[in-house]
């Protein structure tokens, strides 16, 4: 048998990340890349994507930074064309790139509507179709898709779009394990809790919101009673993304102290 953590061995791995640049982005970035995986930050600017390469050059790894408006398909399919002409091949891909809008539904117009499935859902599929093409072909691939606790539970506060969006990425997970699974490449979904961020005290502090009474509802609503932290997502997509998770696909991995076993 093989030792055990070299089931976790990402060296010789490319990986692409979406959303490379923020607080989760930067962590899993850094994350893979500790493990050995060379990685292409994409983020909608190069100024962002680069905060992704930083922590992968802290961590001791190498690659690249893409800009990319995920809300554009031109602009998706020359990120996944540079990604795979400078390293040759891609064997993970971790779709995490959006920024939601929280408002009530009946406020909600359709151009905000429309945002965020492009944002969220379309690019998913955009970026999992062409990068899938990719590693179907090749025999081998791990997809990532980053969900949230919201596409099973209703979280209120203005959470429907986000919600809706974000079952459909769980659904196309499904659908695309299915798929794809005889032909050698596993697409999962991870769906965290709050994760502390710069993004989530950004929302905390939206006018109609008490920052205090806010945070006081994720707690009570969280069995470990607190937030989760970037890092903690690193573990998670290391296992997905590596030989450790190889009989793992079609799956919703919940990261959410508990949340949803309520």
């Amino acid at each position: 048998m093989r030792d055990t953590f070299q089931w976790f061995n990402l060296r010789g791995k490319h990986a692409l990340i979406t959303g490379a640049g923020g607080g989760i982005g930067c962590a899993i970035s850094g994350g893979l890349a500790g493990g050995g995986a060379e990685i292409a930050c994409v983020d909608l600017t190069a100024e962002i994507a680069n905060v992704g390469l930083d922590a992968v050059k802290a961590a001791g790894g190498g690659g690249m930074a893409l800009a990319c408006d995920v809300r554009d398909p031109a602009a998706i399919s020359q990120a996944v064309e540079e990604a795979l002409h400078a390293f040759g091949k891609l064997d993970i891909l971790i779709n995490l790139a959006g920024k939601g809008i929280l408002k009530p539904a009946v406020e909600f117009t359709l151009a905000e509507w429309e945002e965020m499935i492009n944002t969220f859902l379309r690019s998913t599929f955009l970026f999992c179709q062409q990068v899938g093409r990719h590693m179907c072909a090749r025999g081998s691939g791990s997809i990532i898709n980053i969900s949230s606790v919201a596409s099973v539970v209703a979280l209120g506060r203005g959470t429907g779009p986000y919600g809706a969006v974000k079952a459909g990425v769980n659904a196309l997970t499904r659908e695309l394990a299915l798929e794809w699974a005889r032909k050698g490449v596993r697409v999962n979904t991870i769906a965290p809790c709050q994760i502390d961020t710069p993004q989530l005290r950004a929302v905390m502090a939206l006018p109609r919101f008490d920052p205090e009474k806010l945070m006081a509802t994720w707690l009570d609503a969280i069995p470990l009673g607190r937030l989760g932290r970037p890092e903690e997502l690193i573990g998670p997509c290391v296992f997905l993304a590596s030989e450790a998770s190889s009989l793992v696909t079609g799956h919703t991995l919940m990261v959410d102290g508990g949340y949803t076993i309520k």
